[in-house]
């Protein structure tokens, strides 16, 4: 064995990742940093690139631009042995074809990380040669990672001869929960506000709800649709009973979920929505929907409902049995822990991603 390769055996392999800004609001940002702060160094070398931010478009170009030039540069001399590139859909798989092609010049090992709400969507409206390019792109990755097994079955539905793995969204589950005894029962949605989450049809569920329970509130934290939502909500003589939040993160996204009753998301398509994980392991109980990934999380009549998207009455129907019986409130919370723990829990995901990187190292 030579020195260069003595050196390589006594260091960890090295990892590119590539993703938006860390301080980016969204759910990949929370998912890559998650990923940050658990890894194992002594196993993997990692660097992050941020090739996106949320901003003016002249600011989201002058970063492409720097990540492009610090991908170059990291290729070239610190020679990574796989770069794992996280994209969602439309201009973030555009962007990212960038970097997968820059990648497979250097003949360097390849993963790509799917986190597209609806990437159905996305492929199947575009023109026959842009998909051709799009199959090309993918193709040229040495594996695929997608959030659930319904996303699996789709991509291999497609025939892109590049193995695909399911790799849930991590979370980070706290040691112990103890919940606030509010005088008012708060049922809590987080995530950008708007029709694909189903927020206006949260707002047509409240009427409903509060016709029995007149003390619920309803709180929402995110961007998004706010100014819409706050004119809806001015018109409205149930209008005080909503709360918009803002976008909440750390010690108040956590007193949030300890104050909550249920979690509500009645999203109209999905990857793997960090929200839902996150009240899991805050142990409440949750109301959504059957689409992407979220039926691999919430499993219906275990831990929490599942109806159809656009099911205002069924919504307000799940919402009322929660509120009128704690003792099915409190064991669906506790099972949705459980379950957070048992199967998103950081280091549990991290492992699993760490397998992958193995397998394909030592081909």
């Amino acid at each position: 064995m030579n020195i260069h390769s003595k050196q390589q055996a006594n260091t960890p392999p090295k990892v590119l990742m590539l993703g938006p800004a860390l301080a980016n609001r969204g759910g990949i940002a929370t998912v890559v940093q998650s990923y940050l702060d658990a890894w194992d160094y002594s196993r993997y070398n990692v660097r992050h690139i941020a090739s996106f931010v949320n901003g003016p478009k002249l600011l989201k170009l002058l970063v492409a631009i720097k990540a492009s030039i610090q991908c170059l540069h990291i290729l070239l001399f610190w020679r990574p042995d796989i770069v794992h590139i996280h994209f969602a859909w439309r201009a973030s798989f555009y962007r990212k074809s960038f970097f997968v092609m820059l990648a497979k010049a250097f003949r360097t090992t390849i993963i790509l990380h799917c986190h597209a709400p609806d990437f159905r969507v996305f492929y199947e409206d575009r023109g026959k040669l842009v998909k051709q390019v799009i199959r090309f792109i993918v193709r040229s990755a040495d594996v695929m990672l997608v959030l659930s097994e319904q996303w699996r079955r789709y991509f291999a539905h497609l025939s892109l001869h590049v193995p695909i793995i399911v790799l849930h969204n991590p979370v980070v589950c706290p040691d112990e929960v103890h919940r606030s005894n509010n005088a008012r029962p708060v049922i809590l949605s987080m995530g950008r506000l708007g029709k694909r989450k189903g927020t206006y049809d949260i707002l047509q569920a409240i009427p409903h709800v509060l016709e029995t329970y007149p003390k619920a509130e309803f709180w929402f934290g995110g961007d998004g649709d706010v100014e819409q939502i706050r004119t809806i909500l001015s018109k409205k003589p149930w209008g005080k009973h909503v709360r918009l939040l803002g976008w909440v993160r750390g010690k108040e996204k956590e007193q949030r979920l300890l104050q909550a009753s249920m979690f509500l998301l009645p999203s109209y398509y999905e990857g793997m929505p960090v929200a839902i994980l996150e009240a899991m392991a805050y142990a409440l109980p949750i109301i959504s929907t059957p689409v992407g990934g979220i039926p691999d999380a919430v499993v219906d009549g275990e831990v929490g409902f599942l109806v159809r998207p656009g099911d205002v009455k069924a919504m307000a129907q799940k919402i009322t049995l929660l509120l009128r019986t704690p003792g099915l409130r409190n064991s669906m919370g506790a099972k949705a822990r459980e379950r957070a723990n048992k199967k998103f829990e950081i280091s549990s995901v991290l492992e699993q991603l760490f397998t992958v990187y193995g397998s394909l190292l030592s081909k």
